[in-house]
């Protein structure tokens, strides 16, 4: 299974439904910091660069290649978000994997660079999807991974993170602790 983080997306039509408050709430409830550092900037100014490259596409402005790398950064926190979470909830090594090349990507500076890191590291994804046994909570999270790599609007993308994080309210994740 081939995931291309390139899409053309078209934001002219979808509501507003995720804001950057959201997102940064998801990265750091899933990440255990107050300051994510996933990206190579802050996470709010990747979201504010995000917010302003649509808003040039909403006024008319063509919808050019600042989109849609802003919006494969948007894509790629909540990505890293979900596939920690998974790890957290008691993952395979392979989701380490997975987690490792998201990251990698996120501090790309070009979507080439984030394809490329991507189509290089593609087995870690197709191994994600093969012969993995996981319990529903995990399913869940899974699911949510692959709406993420299919999303291609702002709505989608932000129901994605309001579920993930209803879910984390009920998730129960494994102790440290022995009995």
């Amino acid at each position: 299974m081939c995931f291309l983080f390139i899409t053309f997306i078209s934001f002219l039509h979808f509501p507003f439904t995720m804001s950057g408050s959201e997102f940064e709430l998801l990265l750091q409830r899933a990440l255990h910091t107050a300051q994510p550092t996933i990206f190579d900037q802050p996470v709010a100014t990747v979201f504010r660069s995000f917010d302003r490259a649509e808003s040039h596409s909403r006024q008319g402005g063509p919808a050019g290649n600042e989109l849609h790398f802003t919006f494969e950064k948007i894509r790629l926190g909540v990505a890293i978000a979900l596939m920690q979470i998974f790890t957290d909830l008691g993952g395979e090594e392979v989701s380490t994997n997975v987690l490792t090349v998201l990251k990698k990507a996120a501090k790309a500076t070009s979507i080439a660079q984030i394809d490329g890191i991507i189509q290089k590291e593609n087995k870690a994804f197709d191994k994600l999807f093969q012969n993995l046994y996981t319990n529903v909570e995990g399913e869940l999270i899974l699911d949510l991974f692959a709406r993420t790599l299919e999303a291609d609007s702002r709505r989608e993308m932000g129901q994605i993170v309001k579920e993930t994080l209803q879910a984390l309210d009920t998730l129960e994740f494994p102790s440290n602790e022995e009995d």
